[in-house]
């Protein structure tokens, strides 16, 4: 006999009626200035800000003892909630944006061999929710000091650094692209 349990999480934002598109990386990891549909925070000190997350979900089955566990990772944009101000949109501007979806698709290869090594023990749900606590914890801090390293993209040799940083993290985790 097999039991089956099934655990949905999605980092979801309130908004259009509650309705929010989005795309993932692996349909499209390039960002274009037509993603930036959201209404622009002239408040803001900031000249765009592209809004992403990661999402995931797990089952597993148990049968004669054995614990298998199946899980999907993604990292998503959400256009709606991405904006850019009028007369703002510069190729530099784009590219900083970009490092912050890709640092996104970082975390969810983190997550996603975190998840392959993961060894169940006796109370998974707790478990998978502290780990996708600390690796959610770790991409806002990383995408924080992104920002403040690079001064959201005006500084442009830290900005050459995160990119070569974020590559190179990317390499290192290309077995988990999905």
């Amino acid at each position: 006999m097999s039991k089956y349990i099934t655990i949905i999480l999605f980092l979801t934002f309130a908004g259009n009626n509650g309705y929010v598109g989005k795309f993932s990386y692996t349909e499209r990891s390039q960002l274009e200035w037509s993603d930036f549909r959201g209404r622009p925070n002239m408040r803001s000190n900031f000249d765009a800000s592209v809004n992403t997350g990661i999402t995931y979900q797990w089952s597993y089955g148990k049968d004669k003892g054995t614990i298998e566990l199946n899980y999907q990772v993604d990292s998503f944009c959400y256009p709606s909630l991405s904006w850019v101000k009028k007369g703002q949109m510069s190729e530099g501007l784009l590219s900083h944006e970009q490092l912050h979806f890709d640092i996104s698709e970082l975390h969810a290869r983190i997550m996603r061999k975190r998840l392959k090594d993961y060894k169940a023990g006796k109370n998974i749900r707790r478990e998978l929710n502290k780990m996708y606590k600390l690796v959610e914890r770790m991409r806002v801090n990383m995408q924080e000091r992104y920002d403040e390293e690079t001064n959201h993209s005006r500084n442009l040799e830290a900005q050459k650094k995160w990119e070569k940083k974020v590559e190179t993290l990317m390499w290192y985790y290309r077995d988990y692209t999905k």
